[in-house]
């Protein structure tokens, strides 16, 4: 007796699924966006739970935290190197593999794996990179909790979206500590709808434990650590829109488009 087939439609339920995650994405974009712009005081109550007067942020010495601290921008900056790397050197490691008898490493590695490298370095690129380092930290001026009134420092509190007067040394949105965790959503980027569902989970978990010791520190806002997913989630999204165009214009019409169109009648 032979086992049943997958159902032919497996792929498009793969596809329905992953729409539906974007959706559900999008909407707790706006949902955030309401909640955060309705309360901004909620970022105090939440930085409040892991402050003492005495101690001030009492977590902050946490091994733990000190150690995603420290070591989450080594690994990130090692990744991307070796992203990098690799989608720049495929041809000749693909060369190297083929010479040692690798057929099937060395295509891979000259099509799927370069081809997801690229992508990664481009939304790496993208959105911690350009949106994050290079625009919101360095215009909104937003201050870190520690520097705030409500935990001893001398700034009044602003909510994420309330900009501030000295964006360069008031740097608390959004936390690039968290978009470095955030970012492994990216190497699922090329994937198939599965995989790229586990690695939106696993960059989602990442980034939030990561960004669950920054609050610990004093060093972000709760809101800072959302809004760091959702840059680097639509820079992502953006990116791999992009390559969707390009991989769509280098192939051949399908018969539907290479149909002559009927004259219009007279």
């Amino acid at each position: 007796m032979t086992a049943p087939s997958a159902p032919v439609n497996a792929p498009d339920l793969a596809e329905t699924a992953t729409g539906i995650d974007s959706r559900l994405l999008w909407a707790g974009l706006f949902f955030a966006v309401a909640v955060f712009s309705k309360f901004p005081g909620l970022d105090l109550l939440v930085s409040a739970r892991y402050f003492d007067l005495d101690l001030g942020f009492f977590r902050a010495k946490d091994p733990t935290v000190l150690a995603l601290y420290n070591w989450t921008p080594i690994l990130g900056r090692a990744l991307f190197l070796a992203m990098l790397l690799h989608a720049l050197l495929a041809p000749w490691i693909a060369r190297a593999l083929a010479a040692t008898g690798q057929a099937e490493a060395a295509q891979r590695c000259r099509g799927p794996w370069r081809h997801l490298s690229t992508v990664f370095v481009c939304a790496a690129l993208l959105g911690p990179g350009l949106l994050i380092e290079g625009v919101l930290k360095n215009t909104v001026g937003r201050p870190r909790p520690v520097q705030t009134v409500p935990f001893g420092g001398p700034e009044p509190y602003h909510g994420p979206f309330a900009p501030g007067d000295t964006p360069g040394s008031h740097r608390s949105f959004v936390s690039s500590h968290a978009a470095t965790g955030f970012a492994l959503m990216a190497l699922g980027l090329t994937c198939r709808p599965a995989a790229r569902r586990r690695w939106l989970i696993i960059g989602l978990m990442a980034g939030s434990a990561i960004g669950a010791g920054r609050i610990m520190q004093g060093g972000h806002f709760l809101s800072d650590i959302v809004f760091a997913f959702y840059a680097v989630w639509l820079c992502c999204e953006l990116t791999a829109w992009l390559d969707r165009q390009r991989l769509q214009r280098g192939q051949p019409p399908s018969p539907r488009q290479r149909r002559p169109h009927a004259p219009p009648l007279p």
